[in-house]
């Protein structure tokens, strides 16, 4: 269960640190002041960026509430076996770590991008 901690938060913390990385990439350039139109919205390149991020992070999030209800059902179902009880237990509390992490992250470079605004 360690390792697979473990790696949960360095896939995450990763994944945020290259969101942050392409965003500064991007907000540098002189095409950033620009006016670009995203599903028929006006706006610049940033607020194009922060409406992908909000998209992903609800996907995100509906993956984390499926791993929550996998873990219930696992819990539910278990019928007297500890392991699964241990296995739904588990899962539950990586999803609930998963889903920190996904808001975390998401606002860390909401924010960032909001200074570069």
């Amino acid at each position: 269960m360690k390792n697979t901690v473990k790696n949960t938060i360095y896939s995450a913390t990763g994944l945020a640190l290259l969101g942050l990385n392409s965003a500064h990439a991007t907000a540098d350039s002189v095409f950033g002041k620009d006016k670009i139109g995203v599903n028929g919205e006006q706006g610049t390149l940033i607020e194009a960026i922060q409406r992908y991020i909000n998209t992903g992070m609800t996907f995100l999030s509906l993956i984390a509430v499926l791993f929550f209800l996998w873990g219930g059902f696992n819990m539910l179902t278990a019928g007297g076996d500890d392991e699964k009880v241990k296995k739904g237990k588990t899962v539950i509390i990586q999803a609930s770590i998963g889903l920190f992490v996904i808001f975390l992250s998401g606002s860390i470079v909401n924010w960032v991008l909001g200074l570069m605004a």
